[in-house]
């Protein structure tokens, strides 16, 4: 369940089992002065876990903040600040017994009323809230049943509560200090996690510096007490060409997102190593807007799934580092089912009998026409996800079966309106979830089909029961077949076009990589673990 592919293996010159108790000892005596340099690739002028929606707040701040519960690698959850919980029989109520002797970075201690003040703040941010706010919808209220046990009252049984608060996104915050800062609470951030923010420069680099008093770390790590790390230096480098450059020349320890293009380069490093994680949940795609001529019609969605020759552009573009996308969710995803695969292959035949069928005939551009109208697809694209490259690729194939293309480059703000407004046939969409529910209900419940993110326009009764059973459900394995079964009929209407499963090039000194890990998700580096 912990994605990461080692695409190099370099021989250390101490056995694993001397480095763990070299490690150890360190701990035990007190670190010394030690930094771990590490590169993002974009700067955030403002990056709070219960605002931000941002993979930076799992890259970043998950050495701030400790969840309720943690997961494991393979996939279990397991104590966090919570030692115990307890789920009643019709599943609407979720007892937490917190963990004693925890304070937060300014001080204050971490209770049950913590807990309570953090579910309410993140639901009280309503669509200011970009994830957190989905996360714990279903908690209709909080009750503090004593200092150090906690209640959340369910609207609604959802299977995947635990999960959702095991991500950074619902982190708890210090109440002090987001009531003392309020809207700049960002830059005076304070949670209960091994690293404290001790610096921060907008838009160049985030200082995290170990907190001393830590000592309630979960079991998933391998040792106990503060983090081996004295510092972390986040800083950040937007230009791709610059990070193999930048890691190689000594100035990072570890730099996220290399280019395919930089790879080689670092594998024939002696010094260096490249780790490929790969992420859960959310893939790239394309939504089909289903009530937006001409991807109104199933058989000219179809067309265009079968029109593409995807496997070629994904291999092309992404350069063995992603592979191909074959439904809503990634592949290494617990619930993903592996009945989508090659439910759309790439044959052009099919797709031009499918235009044919749905009355759209070759023009004499070899554009088709029907009734007088060519047959013209308005595809956004966006700055990010190799979005660009993708999108002039699908303009080119669906040319071939007498379908135009028009490209629109939009910006993130830009392309959400589009989506809600249902301007676009395509928009581009990605990596926002990390498991099932987070990444199948907001985008294919009818009830986001007007203001929320199914810009796919979906409207099935049918597919609302899949997913709202599937979240309901207490038995894995009943949970499992639904959310299987919703996304074979997501494919099956063709409301979307897979591109590529995401996964992370990332460069890291030798000495570092050895003790990376990034959890389930792919993306929440182990620094605590990180001994340099």
């Amino acid at each position: 369940m912990a994605h990461l592919t080692r695409r190099s293996v370099l021989a250390s010159g101490l056995s694993s089992v001397l480095l763990t108790a070299f490690a150890q000892k360190v701990a035990a005596q007190g670190a010394g002065a030690t930094v771990l340099k590490m590169a993002g690739t974009k700067a955030k002028s403002r990056l709070d876990p219960h605002v931000d929606v941002a993979w930076e707040v799992l890259m970043i701040l998950s050495a701030m903040y400790d969840t309720l519960v943690f997961q494991d690698n393979d996939g279990n959850i397991v104590p966090g600040l919570a030692t115990s919980w307890t789920v009643s029989d019709d599943a609407m109520s979720y007892e937490f017994t917190l963990r004693d002797g925890v304070t937060f970075h300014d001080g204050t201690p971490f209770d049950a009323e913590a807990v309570k003040y953090n579910i309410e703040r993140i639901k009280a941010l309503g669509p200011q809230s970009q994830k957190a706010a989905s996360l714990v919808s279903d908690v209709a209220s909080v009750e503090v049943v004593s200092p150090n046990v906690v209640r959340m009252i369910m609207a609604q049984p959802n299977g995947g509560l635990l999960f959702n608060l095991s991500l950074t996104y619902t982190g708890m915050v210090s109440p002090k200090a987001s009531e003392e800062y309020g809207e700049e609470y960002h830059m005076h951030q304070a949670g209960t996690g091994p690293f404290m923010m001790t610096e921060y420069e907008v838009n160049d680099h985030y200082t995290l510096t170990r907190n001393p008093d830590y000592d309630w770390a979960p079991a998933i790590y391998s040792h106990d007490g503060p983090a081996m790390m004295e510092t972390i230096e986040w800083r950040f480098l937007p230009e791709p060409a610059s990070r193999s450059v930048a890691l190689m020349a000594g100035d990072f320890d570890v730099v996220f997102d290399l280019l395919p293009t930089s790879l080689g380069r670092v594998e024939r490093s002696d010094e260096y190593e490249v780790l490929i994680t790969h992420l859960s949940g959310q893939p790239t795609y394309w939504f089909l807007n289903t009530e937006l001529a001409p991807t109104d019609d199933i058989n000219v969605r179809r067309a265009i799934m079968m029109g593409v020759d995807m496997n070629a552009a994904v291999e092309a573009i992404m350069r063995g580092i992603a592979p191909r996308a074959q439904g809503p969710l990634a592949a290494v995803t617990p619930e993903y089912a592996p009945s989508v695969s090659g439910m759309y292959p790439y044959d052009p035949e099919a797709a031009a009998k499918l235009l044919d069928e749905a009355g759209w005939t070759p023009g004499a551009d070899g554009i088709r026409v029907k009734d007088g109208v060519p047959l013209t697809i308005k595809m956004q694209m966006a700055g990010w996800g190799s979005s660009e490259p993708f999108s002039v690729y699908v303009q080119s194939e669906l040319q071939k079966i007498g379908v135009a293309v028009e490209l629109e480059m939009m910006a993130w703000a830009v392309s959400l309106e589009a989506g809600k407004n249902g301007t676009h046939n395509m928009l581009f969409t990605g990596g926002s979830g990390f498991a099932a529910s987070d990444s199948l209900m907001p985008y294919f419940l009818s009830e986001n089909a007007d203001a929320g993110y199914n810009f796919a326009k979906l409207r099935s009764a049918e597919l609302d029961q899949l997913l709202l059973a599937a979240q309901a459900a207490s038995d894995p394995d009943e949970r499992l077949k639904l959310y299987q079964d919703a996304q074979t009929m997501i494919m099956d209407q063709a409301v979307i076009l897979p591109i590529y499963d995401y996964a992370i090039a990332i460069g890291a000194r030798a000495s570092v990589a050895e003790a990376l890990d990034f959890g389930v998700t792919g993306l929440t580096p182990a620094v605590y673990d990180v001994k340099l």
